[in-house]
């Protein structure tokens, strides 16, 4: 029986990563896998056959690296292997300093053409470069905080799995008092894409970001959805999770923009509520389970937003398409929670731990 123990903070996202490991942990055991979550770095925390740590644990220390690299050194006195869980909200914003420190560096999402990460890109981020090179979007000040990679250190980096397997459904619940220590299930009820749909659109959500080249993405994608009088929308203002979880079941189409990163919680309530996904295009990106394809369980956007009131249009005419887009979406979420998209995970995971030790044994 090996000791994994993942070394993590206290939010939302940490623990929507961590939610299939806690469902899943007598699989894990069947598989010879003895899982912990821990919050203290302290050496007996350490001791473990893999340590995994996440990356938000330092995300206030990340300004003293040295410090970050101390740590690493110092774990690998107790722990065999290490896994680096990169648990940032974009492809862009990497940590490739640490990968000589570690086994094996996981990703919930990544780039599809890995050679990429040997450039740097303009807000650390491609769709932020994207906004910088075609409309001139200047950041207050050039960011580039992510280092390219080292070619000879690319096999380190693989995916790890993303935030849908956490609890969406159970997201209500108040945070994070009681999530974290009930029972782990995916109680899921989802609503079925073909009921009455008197909104047309839903795109609630915040454009007032702190970085310029997000929120021109998010300000243009309101601004022109605002712009289209003849439809039905709910987008600006704040509102309570109950009217916002009711107007999502309403909705025939959920537009979810790019945040800090590509995938957001959205992306999957689009799903368990029954509407259509509208999304800016993410055949860039490779993430797993891959529920996304284009055209199939979502409707892609050109990033310049040039087809965003056509294809919104053409899906509000086309009942029957606009209902299959939704439900293969829906369908694709329920294989990924169901019985055998929970040993579909665990046999994932298996991988990524037999991954990390056969990196070590080779360097």
């Amino acid at each position: 029986m090996k000791h994994i123990h993942f070394l993590s903070t206290r939010d939302r996202i940490t623990d929507f990563a961590w939610y299939p490991i806690r469902y899943n942990r007598g699989r894990l055991r069947e598989l010879g896998y003895r899982c912990s979550i821990g919050y203290d770095a302290a050496p007996r925390s350490l001791s473990c056959d893999i340590l995994c740590v996440n990356s938000k644990y330092f995300r206030r220390k990340w300004h003293e690296p040295a410090t970050v690299f101390s740590f690493l050194r110092e774990a690998r006195r107790y722990a065999a292997t290490i896994i680096w869980f990169d648990d940032s909200d974009s492809t862009g914003v990497t940590h490739f300093e640490v990968l000589p420190l570690v086994d094996l560096y996981l990703k919930k999402q990544l780039l599809k053409d890995r050679h990429l990460y040997a450039r740097k890109f303009y807000g650390d981020r491609i769709f932020t470069d994207f906004y910088h090179r075609t409309f001139q979007v200047e950041d207050e000040g050039v960011i580039y905080h992510s280092q390219p990679i080292d070619p000879a250190l690319l096999p380190k980096v693989d995916l790890s799995w993303h935030i849908g397997l956490g609890d969406m459904a159970g997201d209500i619940l108040p945070y994070p008092l009681l999530r974290r220590y009930l029972p782990a299930s995916y109680g899921v009820k989802f609503t079925p894409p073909d009921g009455e749909r008197p909104l047309d659109v839903m795109s609630r959500g915040s454009v007032f970001y702190g970085r310029n080249t997000i929120r021109f993405h998010r300000e243009q994608i309101r601004s022109r959805l605002e712009e289209m009088k003849d439809i039905n929308l709910a987008a600006a203002g704040r509102v309570s999770i109950a009217k916002y979880k009711k107007e999502s079941s309403l909705a025939k189409l959920i537009v979810s923009p790019f945040g800090w990163g590509e995938l957001g919680v959205r992306d999957f309530e689009a799903s368990l509520h029954g509407a259509a996904l509208v999304k800016p295009d993410m055949s860039h990106m490779d993430t797993w389970p891959d529920i996304f394809v284009p055209g199939e369980t979502y409707e892609p956007l050109a990033w310049d937003f040039s087809d965003l009131a056509g294809k919104i249009r053409a899906l509000l005419a086309d009942t029957p398409r606009r209902i299959e887009l939704a439900r293969n979406g829906q369908d694709a979420y329920r294989a990924m929670i169901s019985a055998k998209g929970m040993e579909d995970f665990c046999l994932w995971f298996d991988s990524r731990m037999k991954m990390a030790e056969a990196r070590k044994e080779h360097g």
